[in-house]
């Protein structure tokens, strides 16, 4: 009896780790049209990042870990009105030993562009530091300085803190996410951002519900005149389609229609 306790156990071990999805690319296209002050620009957009080693989901298939730690390279291009204006970039991460080496590259349609190189220490897998220097045409290099720490509630369940700033703390954004396992197959998050300026501060406040590991829909309000609502919907381990809508009132009012189509592999 007891011998066949221990093979049920490791076979359903086993299944537990099998039924994990694992992706290595995670790419979007989307068109937008977005609505500011009455004038209407339809907005082409993709991007793409292939990561060195796999990354495990943590239930949905778009959930990763707070802190990723997986050494990467992506490309994004965006194109407003058929080439009336885009921008595309390149950026890549190294992690060497507890070490993170970043650097990227982008630029408009009219030639401006910004350089970008990162380096970062990862005290734990649960806290990373790291600095990201910023140059740009024409503006003095800003250096951004973060430090994400992840707190591990069980295997699923997380809350994480991220704190930023710039070299002359000219700006300060605390943020945090807490991601939690319902039952069956269900999950939910909330995020919670507040950001201190010069000018003054704002926040927003965001949540998803999975209704499963495929389906879920979120909400973000935010002080700012802002909120948006959004739902995405896998067919399948790898293909998914979403949609939102977002509206900002603040200073000039802004509304964008979003529909998107992803591929994870």
């Amino acid at each position: 009896m007891k011998l066949k306790l221990i093979t049920t156990a490791v076979l359903f071990s086993s299944a537990i780790s099998v039924s994990a999805e694992e992706y290595q690319v995670i790419s979007d296209i989307t068109w937008s049209n977005v609505d500011v002050a009455g004038s209407s620009y339809d907005v082409l957009g993709l991007d793409g990042t292939y990561y060195f080693d796999k990354k495990e989901s943590l239930g949905p298939y778009n959930e990763f870990e707070y802190i990723n730690k997986v050494s990467n390279i992506g490309a994004a291009y965006t194109n407003w009105e058929t080439g009336e204006y885009y921008t595309a970039e390149v950026s890549g991460e190294l992690f060497v030993e507890n070490f993170l080496i970043g650097a990227g590259y982008a630029e408009d349609k009219f030639d401006n562009d910004a350089t970008l190189f990162s380096l970062g220490y990862l005290f734990s897998d649960d806290l990373l530091v790291r600095v990201d220097a910023i140059d740009t045409d024409g503006a003095d290099t800003v250096y951004n300085i973060s430090a994400a720490y992840n707190h591990q509630i069980n295997e699923t369940d997380y809350l994480g803190f991220t704190l930023a700033t710039d070299d002359n703390t000219d700006y300060v954004t605390l943020s945090s996410k807490y991601f939690t396992h319902l039952g069956d197959d269900k999950y939910f998050t909330a995020n919670v951002s507040f950001t201190d300026t010069d000018f003054g501060s704002t926040w927003a406040l965001g949540s998803s519900y999975y209704f499963s590991k495929a389906t879920s829909v979120s909400a973000t309000l935010g002080d700012d005149d802002l909120y948006e609502v959004s739902a995405q919907h896998f067919f399948n381990e790898n293909v998914a389609l979403y949609a939102s809508f977002a509206s900002q009132d603040d200073l000039v009012e802004t509304e964008t229609y979003t529909i998107g189509l992803r591929a994870q592999f």
